[in-house]
């Protein structure tokens, strides 16, 4: 189990990271252009499709490390957010965003959290949200270890 558990936690970490360097080159490229929308290419695709692969890989290696670490009951914290990103996930792939040109909807992630940029702020704190029992559980811990040293 202790093998799961570090599987988990170097998969989060590289997620996270991942994550962050998506929002620091979207953000990053956005400052630069002076506008969202003049952002220039490749940094913001590139800082789009990073973001949106953090997203993805934090959702699913933050709910194997809430269910792999001894948190007890407070994994149940992380049923709520789990359900919205796959929601969140299944609602892109299956109708997309639609166009108001010709053809279907958008179903590209990148392309439809650009186009909506406060959909990124709201897909960061849910998927961020399923880790909460792990942040609660460590300090929860720490309390105790401080609590204790006294």
């Amino acid at each position: 189990m202790e093998r799961v558990r570090w599987i988990c936690r170097v998969g989060l970490g590289i997620s996270l990271l991942t994550l962050a360097v998506g929002v620091l080159m979207v953000v990053a490229a956005a400052v630069i252009a002076g506008d969202w929308w003049l952002a220039r290419q490749p940094w913001i695709g590139l800082g789009l499709d990073l973001l949106v692969l953090g997203l993805a890989l934090t959702a699913v290696f933050g709910l194997m490390a809430v269910i792999a670490e001894p948190v007890g009951w407070l994994r149940l914290l992380a049923v709520p957010p789990a359900l919205m990103v796959g929601l969140l996930w299944w609602g892109v792939w299956v109708f997309g965003l639609p166009t108001t040109g010709r053809g279907g909807s958008v179903h590209d992630v990148a392309t439809i959290l650009y186009t909506l940029p406060y959909a990124i702020v709201i897909a960061l704190l849910v998927t961020l949200s399923i880790l909460s029992p792990l942040l609660i559980a460590y300090l929860l811990g720490r309390r105790r270890r401080q609590l204790g040293a006294h």
